[in-house]
């Protein structure tokens, strides 16, 4: 059964084809995987990340710094510098992905053969469908992005 890396190259060819990615770290790891893409024309990157505990695969995207990822600083502070969000925060109602646990056992995420296929192709159909702007570059939702994770942040210190 091909691991995670193998199906989300797979999933989002459309990176590379229709917009001009190339994957640049591709591994398996024990507990899920990671994909990475870069587009060195418009400073943008693409993390794919697959947690087998959290039964998600998250979509970051970057903000490249000196052609390069560069996770946010931590901690986070009113003033920090924002260059990864999660594309799941661009995402409304019903758009916004959920653990794979969430939509329930009868769902197609649930699959034995082919659940993390199933999943992670919609991830990358919500990416290609929703994400077209910020896929070619366009990064003018960063500052609300970095709004809700400074509040996110916030929150989690006052607990």
């Amino acid at each position: 059964m091909a691991g995670f890396s193998e199906i989300a190259q797979g999933e989002f060819q459309f990176l590379e084809r229709e917009f001009g990615y190339e994957v640049v770290e591709a591994k398996e790891k024990s507990d899920g995987g990671v994909v990475k893409y870069i587009n060195r024309d418009n400073g943008v990157g693409v993390k794919l990340l697959y947690e087998f505990a959290s039964a998600f695969v998250f979509v970051f995207i970057y903000r490249l710094v000196d052609g390069d990822f560069c996770d946010n600083p931590l901690p986070i502070g009113d003033d920090t510098d924002i260059n990864c969000f999660d594309f799941n925060d661009c995402l409304e109602g019903d758009l916004k992905m959920k653990p794979a646990y969430e939509y329930g056992e009868d769902s197609d995420y649930y699959d034995p053969q082919d659940g993390l296929r199933n999943f992670t192709k919609e991830s990358a159909n919500r990416l290609r469908s929703e994400g077209q702007a910020i896929l070619k570059g366009d990064l003018t939702i960063l500052p609300a992005m970095a709004s809700i994770i400074k509040r996110r942040a916030q929150s989690l210190k006052r607990t």
